[in-house]
């Protein structure tokens, strides 16, 4: 994972030519709250968004910074662990990603 822009993650994919591309962008959100099983978020290039927590009975405190994502299947946007300072230790869905990404024949090389 690398950042592309203060706060944001991306999970990039290197090809056989060395050639790099961006597979999965995490966005550094703003926490508003929690409500009937979704919690509130605020983000930038969104703005306010209702996603769906990656672990059950995480507990989310407003103004808190937490990565959300879009587009894995079940839900229109997911948050995932709490913002952190570096790439490395960023808790977001990696293996769910390349779950993904294998099922729909994103990788290269992928039948």
């Amino acid at each position: 994972m690398e950042r592309v822009s203060p706060g944001h993650l991306v999970a990039v994919a290197t090809a056989a030519d060395g050639a790099e591309a961006v597979v999965w962008r995490w966005y550094d959100a703003v926490i508003l709250g929690e409500e009937a099983g979704l919690v509130r978020l605020w983000e930038p290039a969104h703005g306010e968004v209702a996603a769906h927590p990656r672990r059950a009975g995480q507990q989310w405190r407003p103004g808190s910074r937490a990565y959300t994502s879009a587009g894995l299947p079940g839900a229109d946007w997911w948050v995932a662990g709490t913002a952190v300072t570096e790439a490395e230790d960023a808790d977001v869905e990696l293996d769910e990603l390349d779950r993904f990404c294998t099922e729909h024949h994103l990788w290269p090389g992928s039948a």
